[in-house]
């Protein structure tokens, strides 16, 4: 088996990924050792991590499964993104890999384009309007759900 490490990344990206780690695992009421032991790892590999210290791509996938983060998560949250992707189940099982944000702009989005196809007569602040009401909709129906947006 080929061991893989990520890019090098600076200080403040993997400072970025330990807070993000270290928020999860007390969200979820865990200790760091609850959580090597579930990812099956050495306490020593697992601290890295929350210590901002590079780990193996490996290792980083076996603590996005405890953490209940889509795969890859960590490594985007090392290239600069704000959070990591919950994987959500429904009722049925499902699983969603779909972070609330990035789903309110898809929606924003494909109302804009779709009143600009048909939209002969409005105005682009009123597609702007439409956009932002939209998203206003859609994220106080997840609200009511109880669906968490970041």
């Amino acid at each position: 088996m080929m061991w893989v490490m990520p890019p090098p990344y600076d200080a403040a990206a993997l400072q970025r990924l330990a807070t993000a780690v270290i928020q999860r695992r007390v969200d979820l009421g865990h200790n760091k050792i609850d959580v090597a032991r579930a990812a099956e790892l050495q306490i020593n590999t697992y601290s890295k991590i929350e210590d901002a210290k590079p780990v193996r791509l490996t290792t980083y996938g076996k603590v996005e499964a405890v953490l209940g983060w889509a795969p890859g998560s960590c490594i985007h949250i090392l290239d600069g993104a704000a959070a990591a992707t919950l994987i959500e189940r429904d009722e049925a099982g499902t699983i969603s890999p779909v972070r609330a944000e990035d789903l309110a702009k898809d929606v924003g989005d494909a109302v804009q384009n779709a009143a600009i196809a048909v939209g002969d007569d409005l105005s682009a602040a009123q597609i702007r309007a439409l956009k932002q009401r939209a998203v206003e909709e859609v994220m106080q129906r997840w609200k009511e759900r109880g669906i968490e947006q970041d």
